[in-house]
């Protein structure tokens, strides 16, 4: 079977169920991809790293970024990649936005918790909210 295109629609209902992508990054003509567990809400992906580190350098060099998740079942294969620009915080209101996105997917990671303003304050934590600007999708069997 020849790969087919998904429907904006499809490719919404995909990012919407899964839970792990890969955020594709470049700085300086270097490429660089990393798995993230994630949650898509309002057209939008949110994720979460600890503090500054690579991905942060990355993306506060260069904002643009990709990210892409597929689905391999028996013999069909299902992929979509979003791209956008990342917009990062450490502020006490994304944290507690992220947090209740994932909760509400039920992705509450942390337990479930619910965090106090100061805890949040003090959690060492990038949040990334990717407002998606394109996005492809395609299935197909091997």
């Amino acid at each position: 079977m020849k790969p087919r295109d998904l429907s904006p629609d499809e490719c919404t209902s995909l990012l919407s169920a899964a839970r792990y992508g890969r955020l594709g990054l470049s700085k300086d003509n270097r490429p660089y991809v990393v798995p993230m567990s994630y949650v898509y809400e309002d057209g939008k992906i949110y994720l979460h790293s600890r503090g500054m580190g690579k991905k942060v350098e990355y993306a506060t060099k260069n904002p643009s970024v990709c990210f892409q998740i597929d689905v391999l079942e028996k013999e069909r294969w299902t992929s979509v990649v979003a791209s956008g620009v990342a917009k990062l915080s450490e502020s006490v209101e994304a944290k507690q936005k992220m947090f209740d996105a994932f909760t509400k997917k039920g992705q509450g990671g942390h337990a479930g918790k619910k965090f106090s303003r100061e805890e949040l304050e003090r959690m060492p934590m990038t949040i990334w909210e990717i407002e998606i600007e394109e996005m492809t999708g395609k299935e197909g069997v091997w």
